[in-house]
């Protein structure tokens, strides 16, 4: 019989909830101890998921706990020295996108997993959405032919950076939303970058007094001769109907692959909406939907993949190179927004 794997959490922010909720319903998985900066939210979560104990400091944790997985989800920027410090104590880590907003760190991370000889994966959960996945077979059933160019959008609604994120000007739009179509692209298209070039907009937030961009444009260039276009921005007005806008199209020879994830059949109007985050768009199954008090979608599926991986002794379908190369992308994205100039990889 296979064995229950033992969690400590680490980040129990709104995603990290997520990850939470997709652990504790996995049969063989237990979340023992959960890590936050804010006992408050800590002990909330603790309380609405059952787990045992909390703690403010990771590193308490990992020295009073007797752990197989850490789930790291801490803010995009803090990604280093959590993760690192797991795979020093011998422990497997399944990190949220992206790896770093860095190639330093990103480096670091990578140097300790091959050390460590443990399980790592990087949660690019768009591989899990099955849009996604048939647009892959599809390509490698030759159905697409040779990509000639692409368009992905994905954009968040203001709401994000002013509201839900404190820490949105440590971070950007490439590291936030625009890595995650940079990885399902690279995926798709099974061909690596070879050149970007970009350019930014800095007005609403900057007026709002947050140092980050509202929109990025990038053109990149893989060696397979496909040229795609990622587009993003946080800035959509709060009347938009969801809380994010997500669609890509990649022409072929063959054939074209389109994917709209906004629209996905429901959308219920009102008069006025009341919260922050409460939108007409409905449409959110593909990240994470609850049926019966049960998680579903692709963060379930995430998590459920690498709790396999860990107990059958296989590699994650999401390799090394894998997590390394969409952070390696975002860092030209960003070089070329700071020189004015093509970005060779």
């Amino acid at each position: 019989m296979l064995k229950s794997l033992k969690v400590g959490m680490i980040g129990a922010g709104g995603w990290g909830e997520n990850v939470i909720g997709a652990y504790q319903q996995n049969p063989f998985s237990r979340i023992e101890a959960l890590t936050d900066l804010n006992l408050n939210r800590a002990k909330e979560m603790a309380e609405k998921y059952q787990i045992p104990r909390v703690y403010t400091d990771y590193r308490e944790m990992l020295e009073k706990e007797e752990l197989d997985i850490v789930s790291v989800a801490t803010p995009d920027f803090a990604h280093r020295e959590p993760v690192c410090t797991c795979l020093e104590h011998g422990l497997h880590v399944f990190l949220e996108k992206p790896v770093a907003t860095n190639m330093e760190d990103c480096n670091a991370i990578a140097e300790a997993v091959k050390k460590s000889g443990k399980k790592f994966m990087t949660d690019y959960f768009m591989r899990f959405i099955p849009q996604f996945r048939d647009a892959k077979l599809a390509m490698e059933a030759g159905k697409l032919g040779d990509i000639i160019e692409g368009y992905a959008r994905i954009d968040d609604c203001v709401s994000v950076p002013t509201s839900m994120l404190r820490w949105s000007q440590d971070s950007s739009p490439i590291f936030f939303i625009m890595i995650h179509n940079i990885d399902a692209v690279r995926w798709i298209l099974g061909a690596e970058a070879v050149e970007v070039y970009a350019k930014q907009q800095h007005k609403k937030l900057r007026a709002e007094g947050k140092n980050t961009p509202d929109a990025v444009q990038a053109m990149v260039t893989f060696d397979n001769g496909a040229t795609v276009l990622f587009d993003s921005n946080w800035v959509l007005p709060r009347t938009f109907d969801g809380l994010n806008d997500q669609f890509v199209r990649l022409v072929g020879t063959e054939g074209t692959a389109y994917i709209n994830l906004t629209y996905q059949g429901l959308q219920i109007y009102r008069p006025e909406f009341e919260g922050a985050f409460e939108h007409a768009n409905q449409s959110t199954v593909y990240v994470n939907l609850m049926f019966y008090d049960k998680t579903t979608g692709c963060v379930e599926r995430s998590v459920g993949h690498f709790i396999d991986c860990i107990l059958q002794d296989v590699e994650p379908a999401i390799t090394l190179q894998d997590a390394i190369e969409p952070t390696r992308i975002a860092c030209a994205i960003a070089k070329s927004l700071r020189t004015g100039q093509v970005v060779k990889l």
